[in-house]
């Protein structure tokens, strides 16, 4: 976290993605299910403002861009992949807290939108993902940090 003025501060979050999930062949009268591995990225910058007297304790309110995109590749045919982006948005109410050594810890919650778009090669469009489905449009974004302040 970046503090342009004594209320008002940039940040990004950069994170890696990498799971392994399992995907089913529906071309298959039998439930054939085949490993898979997804590796991406997510970045998600934020511009905050605290409300309070003393940043960056307290509440802040945090207006948010999100981009993330994710391959899913078949283990045992890495030919097959599906690429996955999303893009979307919103609004967070967060309180920021200090704690001991440095650490610092923050909640936040508030209503996101964002838009989906799905490439595959080589034949992907065959299996069905068995994980939890990708959403499209309004969703609520919450969550818990900890850090170390510097």
């Amino acid at each position: 976290e970046h503090f342009l003025s004594e209320k008002l501060s940039v940040q990004v979050l950069p994170g890696v993605i990498f799971s392994k999930t399992t995907v089913s062949d529906s071309a298959s009268f039998i439930l054939d299910t085949y490993d898979a591995t997804r590796l991406g990225f997510i970045v998600v910058p934020e511009l905050r403002y605290y409300l309070g007297d003393v940043a960056p304790d307290g509440l802040y309110i945090a207006p948010f861009a999100r981009f993330r995109a994710v391959r899913t590749t078949i283990d045992s045919d890495p030919d097959v992949k599906r690429v996955r982006g999303a893009i979307g948005g919103g609004f967070v109410l967060g309180y920021q807290y200090q704690l001991a050594n440095g650490l610092t810890g923050e909640l936040f919650i508030g209503p996101q939108y964002k838009s989906t778009s799905s490439e595959t090669e080589g034949g992907f469009d065959r299996y069905e993902d068995l994980s939890l489905p990708e959403n499209e449009g309004m969703g609520v974004r919450f969550g818990a940090n900890i850090g170390i302040g510097w």
